[in-house]
């Protein structure tokens, strides 16, 4: 037999070379494409072993070629890693036996004998299948559609005699009711609305230390007391001002942010110009009480403030309370509880006491400012009759009513419309309805029995596709659904196809990286493995490694029951996988207790700064979830799992570790085993901890300052001549931009060593003395702590607290 070998690589055509020559048949080899068209022409193969991983343009060109000109040329294909996709395209010219590296004489027979049990004419059916595929095809879509359209045609011709036959009755009033209604719901909700910012004044002005921090101009103070208020209620605006009008402090929800995300300002005197600002500075009162309300007009927004004072022992003004909810935030609120989000028909707008729009729900309306005329017009006769007007907003013509707004003290601040698209006029009458109903009906029943023939004539060729999909539902990944027809039930049956190759190769892939493997990594694989960069049999790199264990866990685990040990590592494994993957890291091994992880081999190669950030990032991580995780298990009585976490940087080889049939995709070297004796120094900390060689903290650069590490000296480790110096990771990310603030009643000792002079020795002793004596009420307590004096205190005081 003469056997014609086209690969890419020079060492596996030698390797099939020899294989087939020792079976004494005659072989050729080349790696380009035109000597291997030129010994199709001269010497007449019976076989060509055709390399699978040749450039698209290429393979295709000799396969084309092969089935036009040489159709009696039998064919194997060889890859050296799994490419479905690829194999899927090869497969429609007809070819289907592969074979995958390693080669060997036993893989060779086995693919030979493969090939002789192949008939000529499935190839033919096979090649015919890609040709009709692309065939211009009658749409299924238009063998569903046109029976419809003429049911939809003739429901549409009925549909307009009935409503030709409408008639309107008292189609006016119901309008104007509905109108009104929606409006005194409107008014109900500003009444509610201005009753909640007033329950929250009071809840502000009755706060312990209100008053003094007013006094002292105490901003910081200020800000503490009323930002956790604002965060509970929900409030967009509170401001705090003193006895002359100047706020002293405002806090004002920033509206793209989050709930707890708020701006911080003072010095503003604008509140001064305002009348019930002013009311509440002169002490003036009325029957309800000694709080008014009204409206702010400022850079900020349009709001609505309430006012109430804040005074001393001897009920001296000392400052005022204003509490404020926007106005176009307000109303559509308003809206949205009131009328429903999905309600496109009724909206609400907000007007000053001139006639100016200060919010509306009616999207990019036009200008919409009330005349001056019809603003005399509506507070004039506010006690007789409600004002109606029309306007139109994005094309839609509504109906508006009108009215004043009134605050608590009964003054009039502004006016709220409520409009009302005027389509909603159209109302079939009973007899319509009837009417419409036995019509709908009829046409039901007739798309009813339509759609079960259709359905019928569709299904039958979908239940091919139905058996593969329960056969690949029970692990079968060889189903292959042949395509039927030329419209898109062909094409539903390709696209399965390919579905299920791609599920078998993610199949593979998982079996070599583990079921924690991302789509980006798989992907990234796929494309190092076809581009040359990432190399099956290993390759050289430079990767940060992490190693995890639980410290004794066997003697804490030596009680239970198997079952609960698995439920604990699977809840620890739940909180760190997770991290690993969101960080771009890839968990290697799970050895009982203990996790292995590499940063900056996949999904591409990586800087070694990057790999040693991503991998410190995630350290952190763990670091604070593991903490939480083992208070969370003191308080129910379980032993926590104190974790220690190893990190070193270095050279290691990555690749394909087992046997041909069960690859596991991993990283061995020097690096991973001074990983694992970095992590079993940990133990010397007694606590969860992180320890990072010094190769980690180099490769770190720039992104040190990130950090804070605490170092722990030089240590000598197995099979290395040096000592290596070793630092600790603390469970803190820094932040230049943000403020340092330690809270001294929950710190623990890795928090407190970030203050300035504050080493881990002064850090222990604060929290032993927080123990024996109960939190700290006030942070200058914190100088009777042994280590911390009257100087110390004054570096630190700025960046303590004894609350949230």
């Amino acid at each position: 037999m003469k056997v014609l070998i086209v690969q890419s690589e020079i060492e596996a055509a030698q390797t099939l070379k020899n294989i087939f020559a020792q079976r004494g048949d005659e072989v050729f080899i080349t790696l380009k494409v035109d000597e291997a068209i030129f010994i199709l022409q001269m010497d007449k193969p019976n076989l060509m072993v055709l390399d699978l991983h040749l450039s698209k343009s290429v393979l295709f060109e000799l396969l084309g070629g092969l089935r036009n000109k040489y159709p009696d040329v039998k064919v194997i294909i060889t890859n050296r890693y799994p490419d479905l996709s690829r194999e899927l395209d090869v497969k429609e010219f007809g070819v289907d036996i592969f074979l995958r590296s390693p080669f060997s004489k036993t893989w060779v027979e086995k693919a030979l004998e493969k090939l002789e049990h192949i008939e000529p004419e499935e190839l033919k059916r096979s090649r015919r299948r890609r040709s009709a595929f692309h065939l211009d095809r009658l749409s299924v879509r238009l063998k569903i559609i046109l029976p419809y359209l003429f049911l939809s045609l003739l429901l549409a011709m009925g549909a307009g005699y009935v409503v030709s036959q409408v008639a309107i009755d008292s189609i006016e009033d119901r309008f104007v009711n509905n109108l009104i209604e929606i409006g005194k719901l409107t008014f109900s909700w500003l009444v509610e609305e201005e009753n909640n910012r007033l329950e929250t004044l009071r809840l502000l002005a009755f706060t312990d230390g209100l008053a003094e921090s007013i006094i002292e101009n105490d901003t910081e103070a200020l800000r503490n007391l009323v930002l956790g208020l604002a965060i509970n209620n929900q409030e967009e605006a509170i401001e705090i001002l003193d006895s002359k009008g100047k706020a002293l402090i405002s806090v004002r929800h920033i509206p793209e942010g989050g709930r707890e995300s708020f701006e911080y300002s003072k010095g503003d005197t604008i509140f001064t110009e305002a009348e019930f600002v002013q009311k509440v500075l002169d002490q003036s009162s009325d029957e309800q009480g000694d709080k008014f309300a009204g409206l702010i007009q400022a850079s900020w927004g349009n709001y609505l403030y309430v006012a109430g004072p804040i005074t001393d022992e001897d009920n001296q003004l000392i400052g005022v309370v204003l509490v404020g909810r926007s106005i176009p935030a307000m109303i559509q609120e308003a809206r949205e509880v009131l009328l429903g989000k999905e309600n496109s028909l009724a909206h609400i707008s907000i007007y000053n006491y001139r006639g100016k729009t200060l919010g509306t729900t009616l999207g990019e309306a036009d200008n919409i400012d009330l005349p001056e005329e019809r603003v005399l017009r509506i507070f004039e006769r506010q006690d007789y009759e409600s004002q109606m007007r029309f306007l139109i907003a994005s094309e839609i013509d509504y109906r508006e009513i009108l009215a004043p707004w009134e605050v608590r003290d009964d003054h009039d601040i502004g006016i709220v419309g409520v409009s009302l698209a005027e389509s909603f006029l159209v109302s079939p009458s009973q007899q319509t309805q009837v009417q419409i109903y036995i019509l709908a009906t009829i046409g039901l029943l007739l798309i009813i029995g339509v759609g079960v023939l259709l359905s019928r004539r569709i299904t039958q060729p979908l239940k091919q596709v139905i058996l593969a999909a329960s056969e690949v539902s029970h692990g079968k990944w060889d189903v292959v659904v042949e395509p039927q027809g030329r419209d898109e039930l062909a094409m539903l049956a390709h696209t399965f196809n390919y579905m299920v190759s791609n599920l078998r190769e993610g199949e593979i892939y998982r079996d070599m990286l583990g079921r924690t493997i991302t789509p980006q990594v798989r992907d990234q694989m796929r494309e190092g493995l076809q581009s040359g960069n990432l190399k099956i049999e290993g390759q050289n790199t430079i990767a940060t490694i992490m190693i995890t264990d639980i410290r004794r866990f066997t003697v804490i685990s030596e009680n239970e029951s198997p079952t609960t040990i698995l439920d604990w590592l699977n809840q620890y494994y739940g909180e760190i996988v997770p991290i690993i993957n969101a960080n771009d890291g890839v968990t290697s091994e799970f050895v009982g207790d203990s996790i292995m992880a590499y940063f900056g081999v996949l999904p591409i190669p990586l800087d070694p700064s990057e790999s040693a950030l991503q991998t410190c990032l995630a350290a952190v991580e763990i670091l604070k979830n593991v903490k939480a995780m083992n208070k969370h298990r003191r308080e129910v009585g379980i032993p926590p799992m104190v974790t220690g976490i190893g990190i070193n940087t270095g050279e290691v080889a990555a690749g394909g570790i087992g046997t041909a049939d069960r690859l596991h995709y991993s990283i061995i070297g020097d690096a991973v085993n001074i990983t694992a004796r970095i992590e079993n120094l940990t133990k010397e900390l007694h606590e969860t901890s992180a320890i990072i060689s010094q190769e980690t903290y180099e490769a770190l650069g720039d992104y040190r300052d990130n950090f804070v590490f605490s170092p722990l000296g030089s240590y000598m480790f197995k099979g290395k001549s040096e000592p290596i110096m070793v630092y600790r990771l603390l469970p803190i990310i820094v932040k230049k931009w943000d403020p340092i603030q330690v809270n001294i009643n929950d710190a623990e000792v890795e928090d407190f060593v970030i203050l300035e002079g504050i080493g881990a020795k002064i850090a222990k002793s604060i929290v032993e003395y927080r123990i024996a004596n109960g939190d700290f009420s006030q942070i200058n307590e914190i100088e009777n702590v042994s280590g911390i004096g009257r100087m110390k205190f004054r570096q630190i005081k700025d960046h303590i607290t004894i609350s949230n």
